[in-house]
């Protein structure tokens, strides 16, 4: 894993790329018992059968969690200290073990000061024939570079 990113690392960064990741059914069933998110459509094959669905689908939220880093570890680890907001457009049902893909894409950033920096992205999730999954728009408050040096030698460069 690389070094942490700051604001000004992800301010004018090129469009990343991520995948193929495969989110197992072993992980999906590990993540139901452990998270409580027993909806049936998530849980049963039978249920999502009579929904349309091909099989049981992956929940949204864990869509988000995946492409964050928090099961698949990618990129490098960023400066973020919050979260303005976070909104997902479902467009398709996820299945387990079916391998996607993922970009990150920085929209705007803006400085608040000297010390945080506001960056919008906008994640897209495919498959291998470029059909999108789900698109998830985040716009989070980073440390900047400054910021970093004053923590570690007391002043400002």
């Amino acid at each position: 894993m690389g070094a942490v990113k700051y604001w000004e690392d992800l301010a004018q960064a090129p469009v990343r790329r991520f995948g193929p990741v495969v989110f197992t059914s072993a992980l999906l069933d590990q993540l139901l018992d452990l998270m409580g998110e027993k909806h049936p459509v998530h849980d049963s094959d039978d249920f999502a059968h009579g929904t349309d669905r091909r099989q049981r689908i992956v929940p949204g939220g864990f869509i988000h969690s995946i492409t964050s880093g928090w099961v698949v570890q990618h990129g490098s680890p960023a400066a973020i200290v919050g979260m303005r907001r976070q909104s997902w457009d479902f467009v398709r049902p996820l299945y387990p073990d079916t391998p996607f893909w993922f970009t990150t894409r920085t929209d705007r950033a803006a400085e608040i000061d000297d010390r945080l920096g506001l960056v919008e992205t906008t994640r897209r999730v495919f498959d291998e024939n470029d059909r999108t999954y789900a698109i998830g728009r985040m716009s989070v408050v980073l440390l900047r570079h400054a910021a970093r040096a004053t923590a570690t030698t007391g002043r400002a460069q």
